[in-house]
């Protein structure tokens, strides 16, 4: 039998399936789950990156887009899931919440409406704070109850890989839970993105702009990130409770698949980038091809240099 790749379950590039495919896990997982709720937070958060949303602009940030927001939303409704078939006891509102948090965690990059001034890249270091002061500020207009606005702060503060959690006081185990799945989907939808080698080039963009030390260039992000997916694995342990287990279970059940297919896709990404990462700099932009990225931004110094 064939493989099964996470490309083949979900068409990622439209959103509405995406949406879809969340309602499915989630009537799996709870017969009476406030869809109308999760679907209404959802329309609002691509009303948000498109610049529909009243007082912010469309989103500028092409790492950190609409398309990684609603990449952790799946990832998270997936761990959610598999944590359930596990025994993890999880309800309905902390479930929607997270799910929530999911969607807004990096709403942090936005752009005010009246912020012409460069693109949410220089909000990178401060983008966790953002996020939970959006989620305060438009509570509402998410479906976020008011009771509720502290624990999804603390969702999405779990995301900030500079998070000290020996500081979190979590209202329940349940909250601590989710909290760490939605923090372990974010590196998840981002690590096992198709396009991700090729994005990084934007993340280099963005930590340019928002002063972040340490890259000397593209490139030089390019040959770095293999010794991120190190530091992630030790985070995923040490911090996250190894939370990203439960997947497994997920396409076993859903899919009948008995593999976790994020750690394979990230596996042949990482494999993929050893190989790169042996090849002179100019070469190794000449092998990320997917989506046309390196063809539309290599003629910007901005992005290269």
């Amino acid at each position: 039998m064939q493989q099964k790749h996470l490309y083949d379950l979900i068409d990622m590039d439209s959103p509405q399936a995406v949406l879809e495919e969340v309602c499915i896990i989630e009537e799996i997982m709870f017969p009476n789950f406030p869809l109308a709720r999760l679907r209404d937070a959802f329309e609002a958060t691509a009303d948000l990156y498109h610049g529909r949303y009243p007082g912010y602009r469309e989103c500028t940030t092409k790492y950190h887009d609409y398309k990684h927001s609603y990449e952790t939303f799946l990832a998270t409704a997936r761990l959610a899931h598999g944590a359930a078939l596990s025994g993890i006891t999880l309800s309905t509102n902390t479930v929607l919440l997270g799910l929530i948090a999911a969607l807004l965690h990096d709403a942090g990059y936005i752009q005010e409406s009246n912020d012409n001034v460069g693109t949410g890249g220089k909000h990178t270091i401060i983008h966790v704070k953002r996020s939970m002061d959006f989620v305060e500020r438009n509570a509402s207009g998410f479906c976020i109850a008011q009771d509720d606005i502290r624990p999804c702060q603390i969702m999405i503060y779990c995301t900030d890989l500079a998070a000290d959690f020996s500081s979190i006081v979590y209202p329940s185990q349940e909250i601590e839970t989710i909290s760490k799945i939605v923090a372990t989907s974010d590196l998840l939808a981002q690590m096992a993105d198709r396009t991700h080698l090729e994005k990084l080039l934007y993340l280099y963009h963005e930590f340019r702009e928002g002063m972040v030390s340490g890259y000397k260039s593209a490139e030089d992000l390019l040959r770095k990130t293999l010794g991120f997916y190190d530091l992630v694995q030790e985070r995923f342990t040490k911090k996250l409770d190894s939370v990203d287990r439960f997947m497994r279970q997920h396409f076993k059940s859903r899919w009948g698949i008995e593999e976790d297919l994020y750690s394979i896709a990230i596996e042949h990404e990482k494999k993929y980038l050893c190989d790169l990462i042996t090849k002179a700099d100019a070469e190794m932009l000449e092998h990320l091809r997917r989506k046309g990225i390196i063809s539309a931004t290599k003629n910007s110094s901005s992005m290269l240099q």
